[in-house]
């Protein structure tokens, strides 16, 4: 009996430990702070698989078993969800996990989960963030907390973070507001976002950029004040320009090593004929873009996605021959 029972304790310290590691290397999804009722809305609007398979996979990941998309194991996910704590079964992700505690400082925040809260070690994940000229000043750290609470503080290593973190598209997609495009205005909303990227304020619509029912208002030539205080002038190469790929590709670079944002033309599987806003690259040097087709609101910086993991390829594709447009800013 005794043998039996130091067995079964073993046992059981074996399992905790299992899952104690399992939790302390757990990631979380992003806190869900909309109004959906929908757990597949909730996920779709962080840019997650919404899918059954991947509900299912969550689902398991949380300790709700046997899932059957039922409303009580739906409402479980999303009460987590709003809470920060949901986990991610993917390998990793991007964003610390959500901090809920009370404390009004960054770095006693992210000492109470586990995270270094040097100095040093801030002033990357402020870069990862958007947020330029670390000093620590109240106004920085303020901001890299409330990004903390909503699960959307970006890792320093983080694919997700631009790895040119300098110049105005890095600088500014935290102070930029996500546009949402309506029917058939993906480009003149990605041009409306590329702008105020340049500007570092939302002062541009998608309306702003349709004059007399033509998309973009024809912006070759147009000129902008960044927040650099530079003069930038857009180039306008779009529906009607073949280009080619090399070209587009030269020029999403050349906008890249500058530090801005550039809009260019791209297909899907499920959309061959659409416009993005490309912002950066990833540790791996993949295209970083934001996608006006998807759902969600909040700051540019909160829809960053890598282009090739959205299913997307320069150019577009319903053309006899494709057509590789894009608008860009240089300084003036």
């Amino acid at each position: 009996m005794t043998k039996r029972f130091a067995a079964l304790t073993v046992a059981l310290c074996l399992a905790l430990t299992a899952l104690t590691a399992t939790a302390g290397a757990a990631s979380y999804f992003p806190r869900y702070t909309g109004d959906s009722g929908s757990i597949a809305a909730a996920l779709d609007s962080l840019g997650a698989d919404p899918s059954y398979g991947s509900r299912a996979q969550i689902a398991a990941a949380n300790g709700i078993g046997d899932y059957r998309g039922t409303a009580a194991q739906n409402t479980r996910m999303l009460e987590l969800l709003r809470q920060g704590v949901l986990i991610d079964p993917s390998p990793a992700s991007p964003y610390f996990p959500a901090y809920t505690g009370g404390s009004p400082s960054i770095a006693a925040a992210l000492d109470a989960l586990g995270v270094p809260s040097s100095y040093s070690y801030r002033a990357e994940i402020a870069a990862a963030n958007g947020i330029s000229d670390y000093r620590g000043a109240a106004a920085q750290n303020t901001r890299m907390l409330e990004l903390l609470r909503q699960g959307r503080l970006l890792k320093p290593d983080s694919s997700a973070a631009p790895a040119h973190s300098q110049g105005l598209a890095a600088g500014n997609l935290d102070r930029v507001s996500f546009i949402r495009q309506d029917k058939d205005t993906c480009k003149a909303t990605a041009a409306a976002m590329a702008v105020n990227l340049i500007l570092g304020r939302s002062q541009y619509s998608t309306a702003d950029m349709i004059y007399s029912g033509v998309l973009c208002r024809s912006l070759e030539g147009d000129r902008f004040t960044g927040s650099d205080g530079h003069t930038y002038r857009a180039t306008y190469k779009t529906d009607s320009y073949a280009g080619s790929l090399r070209e587009l590709r030269d020029e999403v670079d050349s906008a890249l090593d500058s530090g801005l944002p550039i809009v260019a033309a791209v297909n899907s599987a499920a959309s061959r004929h659409h416009w993005v806003v490309v912002v950066g690259r990833d540790g791996l040097g993949g295209y970083l873009i934001v996608d006006p087709a998807r759902n969600g609101s909040g700051t540019m910086a909160s829809q960053v996605r890598n282009m090739d993991a959205m299913g997307y390829s320069f150019g577009l594709a319903d053309y006899a021959v494709p057509h590789y447009g894009y608008i860009s800013f240089h300084r003036a």
